[in-house]
Parts: structure tokens; C-alpha cells; sequence
């Protein structure tokens, strides 16, 4: 996972969140192992997060397209990061867990192909936030959205 020396010096919760994800033991296998290391941050705005997903042939069905489930945890993945970088009253310090997460599926993206995941942060509560995200393709067509119900963790911890 990487992300740009911009973005990190504006959220460094972003950066931090970036650092913990790339660290991991070899040995650990996450299941948002498989698909983090073709994920970029690519820029930050207040409630918004830009990424970029190389699509590689490990994330496809046999169709040739990127597999339903990988949308989903990417989605899941790109819109809790989303959560830092809200800049309204009472902010978390934590992603939170994930209460709801729906996906369309609109239009198919094959391997080769650079996915461009636009997360806004529509609110943050007490104790939910909801984020929605859309993908699209190399020619800036949607193919997939998602919106995302997350739960505050941050007293729990």
C-alpha cells in the first residue's frame, strides 16, 4: 500500500494507517493482504480520499473481470480510510468496524486496467459514519459504488 508524500503530510493519521498495512509479517495473511499492495492513495481532501487499484489477474473471475468480492473489500478497505479525513466536529481515531456495506456492480473492469475509487464522507456521528465510494475505469466510466455504514470503536480500545 502506498501513498503520496502529499497526502501523508496533510493527514498523517493517513500515513500512519498506510505504515501499519505495508509492515506486516510475511508470514500473516490477511485477507486484505491480497489486494493491498496494488493500492495507492493518490489524494486527500476534506472528506474525500482518492485511490488508484492495479487490477491483476488474481482479482478476476473467470469471466476476465474483477471478481464481485474483490470490489467489496476494496470498497471496504478505501472508504474506512476515508473516515480520516473528516474535518468536522468530532472526528474519530479509529476506522471503526463495519456495520453495512452494499455494492452495485454496473459495469465489468478487467485485469490491466487501473481502478480510480473516489470515497466521500457523507457524515460523522458519535458512533456511525456513513461513506460512499465510486470506481471507475481507465475511460473514467463508473463501474461499481458502494455505500458503507461504519461503527466508532474508539472508546471500546
Amino acid at each position: 500500500m502506498k501513498i503520496s508524500s502529499a497526502v501523508a503530510e496533510k493527514y498523517p493519521a493517513l500515513e500512519d494507517l498506510v505504515k501499519m498495512y505495508s509492515s506486516r509479517s510475511e508470514q500473516v495473511v490477511f485477507w486484505e493482504d491480497k489486494v493491498h499492495a496494488e493500492l495507492e492513495i493518490v489524494d486527500a481532501t476534506a472528506n474525500k480520499l482518492i485511490w488508484e487499484f492495479k487490477v491483476d489477474e488474481k482479482h478476476c473471475n473467470q469471466l476476465g473481470n474483477i471478481h464481485g468480492g474483490c470490489v467489496a473489500t476494496i470498497i471496504d478497505i478505501c472508504s474506512s480510510f476515508a473516515i480520516l479525513t473528516y474535518e468536522g466536529k468530532g472526528g474519530w481515531g479509529l476506522i471503526g468496524v463495519s456495520t453495512d456495506l452494499a455494492v452495485s456492480y454496473m459495469s465489468g473492469m478487467s485485469a490491466g486496467q487501473t481502478a480510480r475509487l473516489e470515497c466521500e464522507v457523507q457524515r460523522v456521528g458519535k458512533t456511525l459514519a456513513n461513506i460512499y465510494t465510486k470506481v471507475y475505469d481507465d475511460n473514467g466510466k463508473l463501474c461499481y459504488s458502494g455505500s458503507h455504514t461504519k461503527y466508532c470503536i474508539d472508546s471500546r480500545l
